[in-house]
């Protein structure tokens, strides 16, 4: 339920952390998600240190609404936070909210002593255009929830400060449909109590579900806190990291005719939405560097 005092816009991109970056990049592709080519992270180590390469290099599947990112250590001179979450386990290990601007979070939640971290200012280098014959700075600051508060994942917050760059038309068509990050989700054993934490920080509070699932409705995506059991719904048989974490998100697709088609033409196997899923595809965590994607037609 959105009030007010809503921080938390949408949610803006997850992550997913690889220990090989380039069998990722042909995972994804295999997954019909036209990706952007290889940009190597620098920023600043320190809030208010000078901007420096990090060691982390990523591929992004833009979407009209929101991206998924591909991240791995790719620089073994540099110690960057994908070495110790990829030691854990393969998968989601950000989620990135968009909020109004990073002056909001500051006044909002860091100068009332909230746990989130300092705002950062991070940047690289993209091609840019259709052809790629130009390369322009993508710029953004990312706000941290504190880990010690926060530990099932890297929550955040993302302003974008070259939209332009980061959503360039040709980069948000794919082969398999894609359109929009709708959904994502987070397990725990004790949703009720995770789902909780988040309240001051987003700024909106969960609605339960038929299922007893906690949901984060933001203007066109929503954050899901749901427990094993009920995950197990959605996603039988699959395989969870350590918990509480994140677990999976939800594409949606403008077709689901084309996307199947697609994932089955790329020798993707793909088996049919179930619980709260149904009527959707989902892909495993086998085919999908450690996550399960649901790929859905509509809201």
């Amino acid at each position: 339920m959105t009030t007010t005092a809503a921080i938390a816009l949408d949610l803006d991109h997850c992550g997913t952390i690889v220990r090989d970056l380039d069998r990722a990049q042909q995972v994804f592709a295999r997954l019909g998600f036209n990706l952007t080519t290889r940009s190597h992270h620098v920023g600043s180590p320190t809030p208010g240190a000078p901007i420096e390469p990090l060691g982390s290099a990523n591929h992004c599947a833009m979407l009209q609404q929101g991206y998924l990112e591909v991240m791995g250590h790719v620089d073994p001179t540099k110690t960057s936070n994908a070495v110790a979450m990829a030691k854990r386990y393969e998968g989601l290990h950000i989620v990135a909210f968009r909020p109004e601007s990073s002056e909001l979070v500051q006044s909002r939640l860091i100068d009332r002593g909230l746990p989130v971290d300092p705002v950062r200012a991070l940047e690289r280098m993209t091609p840019y255009g259709p052809e790629g014959r130009e390369s322009r700075r993508v710029a953004f600051k990312n706000s941290r929830f504190n880990t010690g508060v926060f530990t099932e994942a890297q929550f955040q917050y993302t302003e974008h400060l070259t939209r332009d760059v980061m959503w360039q038309k040709h980069l948000t068509v794919h082969p398999n449909g894609a359109l929009a990050l709708q959904a994502l989700y987070l397990c725990s054993p004790d949703p009720q109590a995770t789902a909780a934490k988040f309240v001051p920080l987003l700024g909106i509070a969960p609605v339960a579900n038929a299922q007893g699932e906690q949901v984060f409705e933001f203007a066109a995506s929503r954050l899901v806190v749901l427990s094993p059991a009920a995950w197990a719904l959605r996603a039988p048989g699959e395989p969870t990291p350590p918990l509480p974490a994140p677990v999976g998100f939800d594409v949606r697709v403008d077709s689901l005719a084309k996307a199947r088609a697609c994932l089955e033409a790329n020798g993707v196997p793909v088996q049919p939405g179930t619980g709260a899923a149904a009527g959707g595809l989902r892909v495993g965590t086998a085919h999908a560097c450690g996550v399960v994607i649901h790929f859905r037609e509509g809201m």
